[in-house]
């Protein structure tokens, strides 16, 4: 993988020992040599549990992978948890993990909706744990009243809240069923939380998902402009996943490097504004923390399984490999805990779809390719590789020419 700098410096990755090396490399590099699978009947990292507990939710966010458009995943409906779930679902993880402290992610749906149900779950979880166990609830913000807020705030639950830029931009994709903004709602919340509890704003998680990042300069600029949120930067910046019932186009590497450049050229320019800051940086955060070293041996696949951290599970007590997972692909149930065969076939079978596209990929260490992969036909694996390699060689592009300007922190 070769890029040129604006400078016209040519840099060159070495895969397979991760060196960013100035010029190109003239001699071939061999082919990745893949440890075999091995099958596998325990995880013994997790320590971390997603809790769909509703698939109710109040909001229709037009790009939502609930929303129907997607193949292969549910839509919003009124399934839920109830007590006796929760309960059972505590038996499970206590007689599942040996690790400490558990980790609770709060999930839905819309959890708060069932707001009554997610203080019976803390506080349950509390009696059995004691302080061996914390608590994330991601929520759309537009429940949180100041007697919640006071209530989550006073036993230590983290909020994961979803706030897409500022009113016009938020108030586009993030809307109820009448097709009303949800944005003021979230802001009177955040303002409330700032306001009240600063340091337990600082806290918090922020959570930006954009369809497009064609508009990222103007939220940019408008979120540092806001007395609320401009010093506080999104936790996480997600696009969209690939959604191939409406179409996912071949990425083109001189288009996606024109655009990255000019949002390096403005940041130059406003290095304070956070937003744009958080973009880049998780743009290079591979290339500026990644591994220096060349494996003396086979190199085992990544996967997921069996070397995960968490679990999902949802509103039906069904255990999935994470939320993103589609239900097509859950590998057990609460009441008979995990499927041993069925976790080992999804992931033998994502094994062998990966051990021969993979052995030439310059972009292995650092590829976003996931077991959500395995829905995919090979004509979509071919645009989803293709794309990966290209963002990949723009990132290096990006890690590069912030490297020469002094931009990288």
């Amino acid at each position: 993988m070769e890029i040129r700098t604006r400078s016209g410096n040519i840099y060159s990755y070495n895969k397979h020992t991760g060196e960013i090396l100035g010029g190109s490399i003239s001699a071939q590099l061999p082919v990745w040599d893949f440890a075999p699978f091995v099958s596998f009947e325990s995880m013994p990292q997790v320590d971390s549990f997603i809790l769909g507990i509703t698939e109710q939710c109040n909001l229709r966010c037009t790009y939502c992978c609930y929303s129907g458009s997607y193949v292969n995943k549910r839509v919003h409906n009124i399934t839920s948890m109830d007590s006796r779930g929760i309960d059972e679902i505590l038996a499970f993880i206590d007689s599942f993990t040996g690790k400490r402290p558990i980790k609770l992610f709060i999930y839905g749906g819309e959890p708060l909706l069932n707001y009554n149900l997610v203080k019976y779950t803390i506080e349950k979880s509390r009696k059995r744990w004691s302080n061996d166990v914390s608590f994330t609830i991601s929520t759309n913000g537009t429940t949180l009243t100041k007697e919640r807020i006071d209530w989550l705030v006073a036993n230590n639950i983290v909020l994961a809240l979803s706030i897409d830029g500022t009113k016009p931009f938020h108030d586009s994709y993030r809307v109820d069923a009448q097709g009303n903004g949800s944005y003021t709602r979230v802001y009177d919340a955040l303002k409330y939380i700032k306001t009240t509890y600063p340091e337990y704003a600082k806290e918090m998680s922020l959570i930006m998902t954009l369809a497009s990042f064609d508009k990222i300069v103007d939220i940019a600029e408008a979120w540092h402009n806001d007395e609320i949120l401009h010093d506080m930067s999104p936790t996480m910046m997600n696009s969209l996943a690939p959604n191939f019932s409406q179409g996912v186009d071949r990425a083109d590497y001189e288009e996606v490097k024109e655009f990255y450049d000019t949002l390096l050229d403005t940041y130059e320019k406003h290095q304070d504004w956070v937003v744009l800051r958080k973009l880049l940086e998780s743009c290079v955060a591979y290339w500026k923390e990644r591994p220096i070293f060349e494996p003396s041996s086979a190199v085992p696949m990544a996967t997921c399984l069996p070397n995960n951290t968490k679990l999902y599970i949802d509103s039906n007590l069904q255990i999935g490999v994470c939320e993103k997972m589609s239900d097509n692909y859950r590998i057990g149930n609460i009441k008979d805990g995990i499927d041993w065969v069925k976790a080992n076939s999804v992931v033998r079978d994502y094994y062998n779809k990966r051990v021969e596209r993979c052995k030439d990929c310059s972009a292995v260490r650092m590829c976003n390719m996931c077991l959500t992969a395995m829905e995919y036909t090979d004509e979509q694996w071919d645009i989803l590789c293709h794309n990966e390699l290209v963002y990949t060689r723009v990132f290096m592009y990006l890690f590069c020419e912030m490297a020469e300007r002094g931009l990288i922190r």
